[in-house]
This record gives C-alpha cells, sequence and structure tokens, in this order.
C-alpha cells in the first residue's frame, strides 16, 4: 500500500525537485518579486530617485548570488542597500561642488579674477569642506557595509561567489536616473559682478576724503593740547 504524504511532506518533497528559473531572464524577473514585495524599497528609495532602477539593482544582485536561505538573502539585500546608498552619496557629492561653485562663483571672481577649472574645484572644497567631508564620512561607511556582507557571503559560502568584474557590469547596465538641472548663475550673460570694483577717479575721491580726515583729526588733536599746556594763571595776568 503506498504511503499518504501529509500536505507539508508533498510541499517539501516538491520543493526539492523544483530547481527554480534556468534562465537568465527568469532568475532576474523572480529576484525581482522578492525585492518589490513588503517595505524594503519604500526604506531605501527616497521619494525623488527612481524605485525601478533600484528594483533593476535588487534584481541583478539577486540574479548574480542567487541567495539560497534567509541569511544569504540578507547579506545580498545588505549589499544592494549599500550600493544604492553609495550611488546616492557619489552624486549628493557632485552636487554640492556643483552648488558651492555657484554659491561662490562672483566672491571668487571679484578676489582672484578668471581661475581654470581645477582652482574652482579647489576652491568650492575649501568654502564647503565641512559638508564635503560629511558626505565622504557616509561614502566610506556605506563602502565598509558592503564589503562586510560581501565577505561574510563568501564565508558563509566557502569562496562560492561570482565575480566582482560581473557585480560592476551588472551595474554599470543600468540606466542612469535623469541629469538635474544644473544651478542657475548669478546675473547669467555678461555677468557683472555684485561687488563693482571701484574706477580709478572713486578710488582718489576716497583717498582725498580719509586724507581730509586725517588732517582734521590732527588739527583738532594739536589745539586740544595746547589748551591743555596753558598755564592756569596766564589769563589773569593779561
Amino acid at each position: 500500500m503506498p504511503r499518504i504524504f501529509t500536505r507539508s511532506e508533498q510541499s517539501r518533497i516538491n520543493g526539492s525537485r523544483s530547481q527554480g528559473p534556468v534562465t537568465d531572464a527568469g532568475r532576474a524577473r523572480s529576484a525581482l518579486n522578492r525585492t518589490t514585495h513588503g517595505m524594503y524599497s519604500s526604506r531605501v528609495v527616497l521619494e525623488n530617485e527612481s524605485l525601478d532602477i533600484f528594483n533593476l539593482l535588487a534584481a541583478a544582485y539577486h540574479g548574480l548570488f542567487e541567495p539560497r536561505d534567509q541569511f544569504e538573502t540578507d547579506l545580498v539585500e545588505n549589499m544592494v542597500n549599500a550600493r544604492w546608498r553609495i550611488r546616492r552619496l557619489e552624486a549628493v557629492h557632485s552636487a554640492e561642488l556643483n552648488l558651492t561653485t555657484a554659491q561662490h562663483r562672483v566672491d571668487v571672481k571679484y578676489k582672484f579674477g578668471p581661475v581654470d577649472p581645477a582652482t574652482q574645484t579647489a576652491l568650492a572644497y575649501r568654502a564647503g569642506a565641512k559638508n564635503i567631508d560629511v558626505l565622504e564620512e557616509h561614502l566610506e561607511r556605506q563602502h565598509r557595509i558592503f564589503l562586510r556582507s560581501y565577505r561574510a557571503l563568501r564565508t558563509y559560502r566557502k569562496g562560492d561567489l561570482p565575480p566582482q568584474d560581473k557585480l560592476a557590469a551588472a551595474e554599470s547596465a543600468l540606466p542612469s536616473p535623469p541629469p538635474q538641472p544644473a544651478p542657475e548663475r548669478e546675473n547669467p550673460g555678461n555677468e557683472p559682478s555684485a561687488r563693482p570694483q571701484p574706477g580709478a577717479f572713486r578710488k582718489i575721491a576716497i583717498l582725498i576724503v580719509l586724507l581730509l580726515s586725517a588732517i582734521a583729526s590732527t588739527f583738532h588733536w594739536n589745539a586740544t593740547k595746547s589748551i591743555e599746556r596753558t598755564p592756569p594763571n596766564s589769563h589773569a595776568a593779561l
């Protein structure tokens, strides 16, 4: 008489026979199904970022690593999370330099005159050093999170991982986010300086005023001292 299996036993047997998707497209679709449900995407993707590109990134990583249990799935999701934030921070780093350059363009022109792009970037780093340092600290932290998860997965699998060049190729195939408009330049066109440099006549007028003020102060000081040096009884003798 054949053995009658319970529902859980039959499900376990059927699951062991299933090999899952066998093509790259099928694996990508399967990975995408795992990552588009639940709260994971909403915790990582900001409102002004593309959820579709994030899902493509997650699908690429799940398709390459093919996590076999929950532990491996968590490690792969940590790597996806870190890579998404690395991409974000790299974009923010460039935007911070562009904003600082635009914000101080007039001051730079007034102090240094026309400068080359490398000098503009150096001055932007100097002006926004505090914000840039914070961004680079966050960027370094996300790199550490990615490497820690990657190494943990490599140890767990005893080195059975896809080569890293496949990871780079998978990520480079992702569509780029739409470019953000560059900050509007102050006084576009002829770009007159917000601090007009004084002309020759104005400089001469300023020097004359300062000189007359100095002479008047000197006469006032001498007159005050001469009164103080006059003997008290000199007026009585007169």
